[in-house]
């Protein structure tokens, strides 16, 4: 039966992955026709890779839906534990959403980590921004139970019955949602209030699962002063790591404060792991939450999503990256309240605060799934190759290395002596048997089509192929290298395409692809 399964599988992927083959077809036109194509990447299941640093937040209980997650291979999601939706009524559990939501994720391979939080108005009062816009978009929410006793104490019990109720399912529990954001945490933020409610929580957590392992933080950014503070008071001795959500059109600039949230975490405890747990990128302009900024674009959204990868794992040393999120269910038609625009918002629109949240309405346009059919965005594919190509042993590899631009296309003015974010990135990973992957990119604010890429020469020193190739992780696409050479124990490439999201070399028979 299980072969017969297997057989049923395979031929399913066969025909999907023919269908994604003609459906990704156009992209190849933009600059890569050049080279000559030897096939595709094969996608993975979730249960086919053993271990990964990439997930996402499925936003969904649906199994067809969550199913979808498994098709791109990600390893990991992040699924909520929220007490205000577990206790409703005082003393009285509900664990029907979060029984159906873990036990889908982990039947498809996936692993869930838990956020366990969130005020609840049984026990707190509902407060809200001083500023009227503000209050308008965002609404009421209770404070956190940390400042009354009898809320903590009740919090507390919440906490303790979720681990027991899970434990033998869920090893990693992450405490609150973006503490240092007003909304979410339910009043003014305060770094050290939120570490002695971290340590509480952790000590409920370890008392109920000694195995358990403890996330902390869930910053919205990258916040080294909350993270200095919230550690300060003795967190730093009950959490194994540390959390952030890095909103922004620029994936490469969050790299400047996780070096100094490396500082910060070094001081305390150099053995805490620093992940990634929420970001996306809309790939419309009208969406809910956070919007980032023109253009928008299906293909800029999958570029956004492999940059954000990549800038995770490497520069911010990050060892999970999360993507937010696969799917929205609702949301369509929802219009956002506007009582307080003024003269100058009836023509230019109301505000974008700098282009964070303008509503809390609508669909959210992050996701990699369309709303409502729930078709494959050109994201989800994107995601899907370098899933599929990813070795589980692969680990950051910092080495030196050369870029020489021999054609800036359509990126004027581009060279590797000028600046961010003008100068071309390279990351280097090596697996357990010594086998590289370089990936190389101009994180310059992407474009939905590029009418010409850049060409340049790469030397990565210290690294050795014996049959590279290169995969557009954008298609999926496997072409053939023909100017590479090992000189002086360096590999060296010339006339590479040089595009605004990465573009990998790996060894050939490291990877399987169709012709």
């Amino acid at each position: 039966m299980k072969s017969l399964c297997r057989y049923l599988y395979q031929v399913f992927m066969l025909v999907f992955f023919i269908f994604f083959i003609f459906a990704c077809n156009e992209y190849e036109e933009q600059g890569l026709q050049s080279l000559k194509s030897i096939g595709k990447v094969i996608p993975k299941h979730s249960t086919e890779i053993s271990s990964s640093p990439f997930g996402i937040q499925a936003g969904t209980l649906e199994d067809s839906l969550v199913a979808r997650a498994a098709e791109i291979g990600v390893k990991w999601t992040r699924l909520g534990a929220s007490w205000s939706e577990i206790e409703k009524e005082k003393g009285v559990y509900s664990w029907e959403e979060t029984d159906a939501a873990f036990e889908v994720a982990l039947k498809n391979g996936i692993t869930p980590f838990i956020t366990v939080g969130s005020g609840n108005k049984l026990y707190s009062k509902l407060t809200t921004y001083d500023n009227p816009a503000e209050a308008e978009i965002y609404g009421f929410r209770p404070e956190p139970p940390i400042k009354d006793p009898s809320a903590m104490e009740a919090y507390l019990k919440y906490v303790a019955a979720t681990v027991e109720r899970y434990k033998d399912k869920i090893d990693y529990w992450e405490v609150w949602n973006e503490p240092n954001h007003r909304n979410y945490w339910g009043s003014t933020p305060d770094g050290k209030e939120y570490g002695k409610l971290l340590v509480q929580t952790a000590g409920i957590i370890k008392e109920v699962d000694p195995d358990s392992k403890i996330i902390g933080g869930s910053t919205a950014g990258i916040n080294p002063g909350f993270t200095e503070d919230f550690l300060s008071v003795g967190s730093d001795k009950v959490i194994d790591i540390i959390s952030y959500h890095s909103y922004g059109a620029v994936p490469e600039e969050r790299v400047y404060l996780a070096i100094e949230l490396w500082e910060v975490i070094n001081k305390y405890n150099p053995e805490i792991e620093l992940w990634q747990g929420e970001c996306g990128y809309p790939s419309h302009s009208s969406t809910r939450d956070f919007r980032g900024r023109a253009p928008w674009g299906l293909n800029i959204q999958a570029k956004w999503l492999l940059r954000q990868s990549f800038v995770d794992i490497y520069f911010c040393k990050a060892t999970l990256s999360n993507y937010f999120k696969l799917v929205h269910t609702s949301g369509k038609g929802e219009k956002q309240e506007r009582s307080n625009l003024r003269p100058i918002d009836k023509i230019f629109g109301f505000p974008e605060r700098g282009g964070s949240r303008v509503r809390t309405k609508g669909v959210n346009e992050k996701c990699l799934l369309t709303n409502p059919e729930f078709e494959r965005k050109p994201g989800f594919f994107a995601y899907q190759t370098l899933c599929a190509i990813w070795n589980p042993t692969y680990k950051p590899n910092p080495v030196k290395y050369e870029i020489k631009v021999t054609d800036e296309g359509i990126f004027y003015g581009i060279s590797e002596d000028d600046a961010f974010p003008s100068v071309p990135l390279v990351a280097t990973l090596t697996d357990d048997s010594g086998n590289n992957l370089v990936a190389w990119w101009l994180p310059w604010n992407a474009q939905e089509y590029t009418s010409k890429l850049a060409r340049i020469d790469l030397k990565v020193m210290n690294t050795y192929f014996k049959e590279p190739v290169l995969v557009d992780l954008l298609s999926g696409r496997v072409y053939k290298v023909d100017n590479f050479g090992n000189k002086n124990g360096n590999a060296v490439f010339a006339d590479l395409p040089m595009a605004d999201y990465p573009m990998v070399l790996v060894e050939k028979d490291e990877i399987e692809f169709i012709n």
